[in-house]
């Protein structure tokens, strides 16, 4: 699994004290707002653990399986809005309005039962009640996180000191271990993302080009906390693998925090952290169209790529959808979708796979 390395705290919300905070690697963690991620105490699981893994430095990715989908909700209606008990694949979900039933969605369930699990909380036992969590209403996050819960860099992105905060750190254990899965089972060959529990897209390894190139793109501060964590420095050499799997990483955050909304006392930033990669994924592929035609044309010609794209545009509009109602989800997202929504950068999603950008969110 990638470093987490050197933690830098953003103000992420008044209500709690908290502050959230990105690590270079883009990575959102949340703490008290003096700084810094808290460390937590281990409860001790048992799984597979969450160590390092490569990933090459401005050129190559890999990758293996199948994904979903909807449209910002902070502006106009997704096809697939809504909240509740989802299925997998193309179901509908209820809560924020009609969904219709051709639409991707994603299993989920943000009314099971938990305060038996908060009562139960210690602080010591985090480990076992975010598992417990997970397990009741997001299977995939359930999955990600009992396969990497021995990383030994976990309890850095915990903060244990109050059931409110613990759910507010499923954001960040998610998106954190989603890498971490994603990295430990790549090969030289491919590299899986991680879709559902039952379900990973394994793009081949190709060569691709510098992610930092899209800050040429980028003309305001609206995603300037990830930019310069991301798209700056030795980040900012890194190849698609890695500007893709943060927009993974970023989709099973948002998602287990959406699973867990009605416990967030304070606002998190997960909805934001989606937008600001759906938006990177745009300028990504404008960039290749534009200025690495050959590398651009080969993975627009790759199944596993054409899929990877697809479900990324479609499962971060479907998690976007159904966070929406909930406003502890974001700080200030409009602003990112006003990118993402700009036709000239829609065009991309068009351009590369061959269909509108709504199609690609119903029909990935």
């Amino acid at each position: 699994m990638r470093s987490k390395g050197t933690v830098l705290v953003i103000v992420c919300a008044a209500a709690g004290g908290m502050a959230c905070g990105i690590s270079p690697e883009g990575l959102l963690v949340l703490g008290k707002a003096t700084g810094g991620a808290p460390a937590s105490t281990d409860d001790g699981g048992a799984a597979s653990s969450s160590s390092s893994s490569g990933g090459n430095a401005g050129g190559s990715s890999g990758g293996a399986v199948d994904a979903g989908t909807a449209t910002d909700a902070s502006t106009h209606p997704p096809p697939g809005d809504g909240g509740g008990k989802q299925d997998a694949g193309s179901s509908s979900g209820g809560g924020g309005g009609d969904v219709s039933p051709a639409c991707y969605s994603e299993p989920y369930d943000p009314t099971a039962g938990v305060s038996d699990v908060a009562a139960a909380f210690t602080g010591d036992n985090w480990l076992t009640s975010a598992l417990t969590v997970m397990q009741r209403r997001y299977p995939t996050g359930y999955f990600v996180l009992d396969a990497e819960q021995n990383d030994p860099q976990l309890p850095q992105f915990v903060d244990a000191s109050s059931w409110s905060a613990l759910m507010g750190s499923m954001m960040t254990m998610l998106e954190v271990e989603t890498g971490g899965w994603d990295f430990n089972n790549a090969s030289a060959t491919v590299h899986p993302f991680v879709i559902l529990n039952s379900m990973q897209i394994s793009a081949p390894v190709m060569t691709t080009w510098q992610q930092g190139e899209i800050l040429q793109y980028i003309t305001d501060d609206s995603t300037q906390t990830w930019d310069q964590a991301e798209l700056q420095g030795q980040e900012g050499t890194y190849d698609g693998i890695f500007l893709f799997d943060d927009l993974d990483s970023a989709c099973e955050g948002l998602a287990a925090a959406t699973a867990v909304g009605d416990q967030l006392t304070y606002a998190v930033p997960a909805r934001d952290d989606v937008a600001a990669h759906l938006y990177y994924m745009e300028l990504y592929l404008k960039d290749g169209r534009l200025s690495h035609a050959s590398e651009y044309a080969t993975i627009k010609a790759d199944a596993n790529w054409q899929k990877l794209v697809r479900y990324e545009w479609a499962r971060g509009h479907f998690w976007d959808a159904q966070g929406t109602p909930n406003a502890n989800l974001q700080l200030a997202v409009a602003p990112i979708w006003t990118h993402i929504d700009d036709p000239a950068n829609l065009q991309e999603i068009q351009l590369f796979t061959g269909e509108s950008p709504d199609a690609v969110a119903c029909h990935p």
